[in-house]
């Protein structure tokens, strides 16, 4: 599930909410934006996790998505090469020619997430980084979402956070927790997972409801619960 737009009624909130989503995953990514990488860009559509003006001289940007309609609704010139294809299933045509693999709030959209970081991984040259950001399995709004039909939940995603229902997509949430995450990256060289615990914008709609979850979220972030984090930032390396 993409991360929400922060509302006016969310205020007050914990000082964790202060960082922007995207400076975590843009710190890890940004030692690899040297000229001339190769850079995939996994689940991403109509929309590239890094922009054109943000790409270093002479980068090769392919964008890999399971929707054709998503991937040509891009903006002119958002990608290089463009591949229609599952990321659960093996590409031997990518294997090894990317030094940089970056995923932006897509993996829980796929199953099994297992076999897509195997992928990903031979996608990658050797010392090639792979930079995420996921949905936790056990965040509310990711147990909500598995007990909602996915169409009633796009219109409840239009109403309380201005989502277009087009842009709200079936999520699995497969081996999207801690302790699965860490098993699955094990046969990579180095990788490191940090949880985030930032679900309080979903509930922004209701004040009350807000303050009530914030303190279930901020007893999860003391008590170094893993398991139950919102929000995961996976780098590793081949």
């Amino acid at each position: 599930m993409k991360a929400p737009r922060t509302s006016a009624t969310s205020r007050a909130m914990p000082p964790r909410y202060e960082e922007r989503w995207l400076d975590p995953f843009e710190t890890l990514l940004a030692p690899d934006l040297v000229p001339g990488v190769s850079i995939l860009d996994v689940g991403c559509g109509r929309r590239p996790t890094i922009a054109p003006a943000d790409r270093p001289a002479g980068c090769s940007y392919f964008a890999l998505d399971v929707s054709r309609k998503e991937l040509e609704a891009a903006p002119a010139n958002a990608y290089d090469e463009i591949v229609v294809g599952d990321v659960t299933r093996r590409m031997p045509e990518l294997d090894g020619r990317f030094d940089l693999v970056v995923s932006w709030q897509a993996l829980e959209h796929v199953k099994p997430v297992r076999a897509a970081l195997g992928n990903l991984r031979c996608c990658l040259r050797p010392g090639g980084h792979l930079v995420v950001q996921l949905s936790g399995r056990y965040a509310i709004f990711s147990l909500v979402g598995r007990v909602v039909p996915h169409r009633a939940g796009a219109r409840m995603m239009q109403r309380l956070l201005d989502r277009e229902p087009d842009t709200v997509f079936p999520a699995w949430y497969d081996g999207c927790y801690y302790e699965a995450l860490e098993q699955m990256l094990g046969e990579w060289s180095v990788a490191e997972i940090v949880p985030r615990y930032k679900g309080g914008d979903y509930l922004s709609f209701s004040r009350a409801l807000q303050r009530l979850y914030l303190g279930y979220e901020n007893w999860a972030e003391r008590g170094r619960h893993r398991n139950l984090a919102t929000h995961y930032v996976v780098s590793a390396w081949r």
